[in-house]
């Protein structure tokens, strides 16, 4: 064979390769945390919980709500717990929603949706915006944008 033909074929053969680990890697599923996992990670990495179910005691859907603030209280990180993945897909598609029509020309924004995964973050106006579902689980944070690489770095430890 010449060179050129063997070069080809060894090329093809890692791009299919590529392609296939990236297919794989994207219908993983992830793994959501339960209330009082978040609860225990969030406290230990010093953030002050409050467990505000009690406002959404109306809603027979939502199971668990902890609202998590930093230290000097100048931003939240608010987490639920939903009956089932059905609710928290119809939270997560309203909130997206809401953040979507906050946009201004000036603004970035991801959206992803997996198995049984979906975030989408905006940055726009001074705020940065991160609506992540697992299961049946949600976190939501609406963040002066000061705070996107600190809340980036929490989300990924957490893995939403």
């Amino acid at each position: 064979m010449k060179k050129p033909v063997i070069i080809a074929i060894i090329a093809v053969v890692l791009i299919v390769a590529i392609v296939g680990v990236i297919f794989i890697n994207l219908n993983k599923e992830k793994t959501s945390m339960t209330s009082s996992s978040f609860y225990t990670t969030m406290s230990q990495k010093g953030y002050t919980l409050n467990d505000a179910s009690a406002q959404f005691s109306e809603y027979n859907y939502v199971k668990q709500v902890y609202i998590a603030a930093n230290e000097d209280y100048t931003y939240q990180i608010e987490f639920y717990e939903l009956v089932d993945d059905s609710y928290a897909i119809s939270f997560y598609n309203n909130n997206k929603s809401i953040f979507e029509s906050s946009k201004g020309n000036n603004s970035a924004e991801t959206s992803v949706a997996l198995k049984n995964y979906s975030k989408y973050t905006l940055s726009a106006n001074g705020k940065y915006k991160v609506v992540s579902r697992i299961d049946n689980t949600v976190i939501y944070v609406d963040v002066d944008d000061s705070y996107r690489d600190t809340v980036k770095k929490l989300l990924d430890e957490l893995g939403y």
